[in-house]
């Protein structure tokens, strides 16, 4: 028998696997795996790599068995831009092709959420319960990490290992980038509470998912995180109180207030990791140059904005890291890691100038737009995390961080939720 002939009879068998309730489980299983396996990225990349390659592998099927195949609209390619930007500069520079290979997975989910097969399987809601029992997976892994770590020999402050890189050291994971994870299903059950409030609801799942993934968050303990959960709380009081739910609201209010306290008052290492900065700006009179994260921080993005001043057409082959230590004049440098620019905007300034910035700051306008247009909280509140940790963090260019942009950022842009209004 001829490859033709093979291939004509192999059509009807293969065509079965996308009939709407076999290819609803099948996408459903590819988006779990491929979200548990993120958590697990530090370890091993060979789950997470055969999840990308089963998931294109199945929406190039996709393509070609379902028609219409693809669908897109010219506000859904706006997160090409981060894979366009490292693709333009390698082409023109050739010297490092690491970014480049880097953002290469942005237009491939851009294919994948575009075909057919992924948009007609109510991936939504799926995508935000499989990253909650993903979290829910993590959170019980690290605990029992801890448990088991601290039975053998019970240290002095023993408390600490049950707060921020001691809680995730099991998954060798950056508590920051492991907070973005957790954020975006404590926004995807803020937003499921809402949605049961409103219509005189209340399912214990979702309670239940929003306790989990918020204590696991201020166990992680990554300080911009607080910032982004306390953001997320007043923005769904905000709402509530806009439908008129005032006993909903004014009960998470007070709840919220009293566990805050007692968190705050009964676990040290949160409080230390809250007020460290602040303490060490008063011991040193308030003098920028001190031992504490921030001051390090601040003269790491001091540096930066003066090299992008310098060469305002970024230096894209050289390394970011060496470039702002090489110009960095601190008192404690020596005993200091090389770092990056630890924010999305000056990181782009490096690598790509004026432009970069500017593609970053376009990108977030046109990302808003798109959330007004819809009125899409999810949407929302994937957008704050991604603006709020680009003041500190240069996720961008670290894999975990176009993971997010890929998966869960472009999700959303290529498909929105346009059920509220």
């Amino acid at each position: 028998m001829s490859k033709q002939e093979k291939a004509y009879y192999a059509r009807p068998y293969l065509k079965k696997f996308f009939i709407p309730h076999i290819r609803s489980k099948i996408v459903h299983c590819l988006i779990f795996v491929y979200v548990l396996s993120i958590f697990f990225l530090e370890l091993t990349l060979i789950p997470n790599r055969i999840a990308l390659f089963a998931m294109l592998l199945y929406a190039m099927g996709s393509a070609f068995y379902q028609k219409p195949s693809i669908s897109w609209d010219a506000s859904s390619t706006i997160t090409q831009g981060f894979f366009f930007l490292p693709f333009l500069f390698f082409v023109i520079n050739g010297c490092n092709m690491r970014p480049f290979m880097l953002n290469s997975i942005i237009p491939v989910f851009f294919f994948i959420f575009s075909t057919r097969a992924f948009r007609e399987s109510s991936s939504t809601d799926y995508l935000y319960s499989t990253l909650n029992i993903s979290v829910c997976i993590v959170f019980v892994i690290c605990m029992s990490s801890v448990l088991l770590k601290i039975s053998d020999d019970l240290p002095v402050y023993w408390w600490n290992d049950f707060v921020h890189r001691s809680l995730v050291s099991v998954l060798n994971f950056h508590p920051s980038y492991l907070s973005l994870f957790v954020l975006i299903a404590i926004n995807g059950n803020l937003n499921k509470l809402y949605q049961n409030i409103s219509k005189g609801t209340l399912y214990k799942g979702t309670l239940f998912y929003l306790i989990i993934t918020t204590v696991f968050l201020v166990l992680i303990a990554a300080k911009m995180a607080y910032i982004i959960l306390f953001v997320f709380y007043i923005l769904f009081l905000r709402r509530l109180f806009a439908i008129r739910k005032f006993k909903w609201t004014f009960s998470f209010l007070l709840g919220l207030m009293v566990v805050s306290i007692i968190m705050y008052k009964t676990l040290p290492s949160i409080k230390d990791r809250v007020t460290v900065d602040y303490r060490t700006f008063v011991k040193n009179d308030f003098a920028w140059d001190n031992k504490s994260p921030a001051s390090e921080r601040i003269y790491i993005w001091r540096t930066s904005t003066e090299i992008i001043k310098r060469y305002p057409l970024g230096q894209f082959c050289k390394d970011t890291k060496n470039l702002i230590w090489a110009k960095m004049e601190k008192a404690n440098k020596q005993v200091l890691e090389e770092k990056n620019a630890h924010n999305n905007f000056l990181e782009f300034g490096l690598r790509y100038g004026v432009f970069g910035i500017l593609l970053i700051v376009l990108f977030l306008i046109l990302s808003f737009r798109l959330i007004l247009k819809h009125q899409d909280f999810l949407f929302l509140g994937v957008f704050l995390i991604f603006v709020f940790f680009s003041l500190t963090e240069s996720t961008a260019v670290r894999e975990l961080g176009v993971i997010y942009m890929a998966f869960f950022y472009q999700y959303h842009v290529i498909n929105p939720d346009k059920k509220e209004s």
